[in-house]
């Protein structure tokens, strides 16, 4: 059995990084929403795909493309690259983020209205951070600021987060169908540190045996720590949010 699912999803974000950072325990993260003046609102699309290759296992894969920016005088003063850039400069800031989630899931409960599995996966997050602009800095061991005309900072993130969690459907009838997940991971791998929490409550209404729509209810909570032999990056997104999708099986 095949099964993909399109949707459109409304979110409220809280976002942090940090980039170039020379000491993660000195500067402060910057906030992408209060600092650097991001939407908190913020619309997605998504698609997944799911494979039932035997009755009790299942494959699926998720994408997700964040794409954010902003453009603005900044009101505080920020670090960069470990140069603090002060308030009053012109900004432009973009966070882009690809997001590939691939689970595998077995059914250890399975009867015609009810099915619960557990599941093993990877959350796959690719984030390019861009920050440039013009104003007054005090570059990194000076104590004066100067004015530089044009100044930019970009900072990438690839992280392969593993994820474990368990996932529940309950058929109440032939058309309505309730689903929910957990998922949960945090490791360190290498130079790399990472968690996640994903929790998602959907209802599913089926017109068909081959098409259905639904909505649903996720909370994501996100950090990746990147710590080199100099510098430090980070990115932290938490959001929620409503999602409406459609649904074709064959």
């Amino acid at each position: 059995t095949y099964k993909l699912a399109i949707g459109y999803s409304i979110n409220e974000f809280d976002t942090d990084l940090s980039i170039n950072s020379r000491d993660g325990t000195i500067d402060k993260e910057i906030d992408l929403e209060d600092t650097l003046g991001f939407d908190q609102n913020v619309k997605l699309a998504w698609a997944r795909g799911d494979w039932r290759l035997a009755d009790n296992h299942r494959i699926s894969l998720a994408y997700t493309q964040i794409n954010r920016s902003s453009d603005l005088t900044s009101q505080k003063d920020i670090t960069v690259d470990g140069n603090k850039i002060l308030a009053g400069a012109n900004l432009s800031s973009s966070v882009k983020t690809h997001v590939f989630d691939i689970e595998y899931i077995y059914s250890f409960y399975k009867r015609p209205n009810i099915e619960l599995g557990v599941t093993a996966g990877i959350y796959w997050m690719n984030s390019l951070a861009d920050v440039a602009g013009s104003g007054n800095v005090i570059i990194e061991g000076e104590t004066e600021e100067q004015y530089i005309n044009e100044f930019s900072s970009s900072q990438r993130l690839v992280a392969p987060l593993p994820l474990i969690g368990l996932t529940g459907d309950y058929a109440i009838n032939d058309r309505w169908i309730l689903r929910g997940s957990a998922r949960y991971f945090a490791i360190t791998i290498n130079d790399i540190d990472g968690y996640l929490l994903n929790i998602n409550l959907a209802a599913e209404y089926l017109f068909n045996k081959h098409f259905g729509a639904g909505v649903s209810a996720s909370l994501f909570d996100v950090r990746v720590d990147h710590r080199g032999i100099v510098t430090y990056n980070s990115l932290n997104y938490r959001y929620n949010g409503a999602l409406g999708f459609i649904v074709i099986k064959y």
